[in-house]
């Protein structure tokens, strides 16, 4: 029995005391110039998937009209608002030693829902480089980059040209 009440107020007691002393000492690292540790990355990435499922949770995807025409629209929001952290498909992303590192979507793609992928762009992520931009994007503009970020590793053929083409009467370069 005495081992066990050790074991509690160790558990219970001691443990937090010693993190918040760790935390309140400044022996965290802190600089962006340095790469965090294993736990902090998987602690940090567990932290933001667990939010952003329940944040996305109940959510659906509203049925696309067209879906190719969805992920057009969607393709070139990516390109005119994301493609400069995220990189473009085709070519090899680059390591911006970001904390925590800019996913280059057009290589790794994603491990996330449409509904999250919406519920990310709409919100953002705190204490990283992704932005909220709900203010900017009408619901039907995020839906529309979900169905593209989805199948950004992976596009159907002749999409990426449909996205890059010039609108009839825009103005070239």
């Amino acid at each position: 029995m005495k081992t066990f009440l050790l074991g509690f107020i160790a558990a219970f007691v001691v443990l937090p005391i010693g993190a918040l002393a760790y935390f309140r000492l400044g022996l965290a690292e802190m600089r962006s110039d340095v790469r965090p540790t294993a736990w902090e990355t998987r602690l940090m990435q567990s932290t933001v998937h667990a939010s952003v499922r329940r944040g996305a949770s109940g959510m659906q995807a509203p049925p696309p009209g067209n879906l190719e025409d969805a992920i057009v629209e969607g393709g070139k929001l990516y390109v005119n608002g994301c493609m400069g952290c995220h990189g473009e498909p085709g070519k090899a992303g680059e390591d911006l030693d970001h904390y925590p590192p800019v996913p280059q979507l057009p290589q790794v793609g994603t491990q996330y829902s449409e509904p999250e992928l919406h519920w990310i762009v709409k919100h953002g992520i705190r204490n990283t480089a992704m932005s909220a931009y709900g203010p900017f994007y009408s619901d039907q503009q995020m839906w529309a980059l979900a169905s593209f970020l989805g199948r950004i590793d992976h596009m159907p053929p002749g999409l990426w040209e449909r996205i890059q083409a010039k609108a009839p009467g825009s103005p070239t370069k």
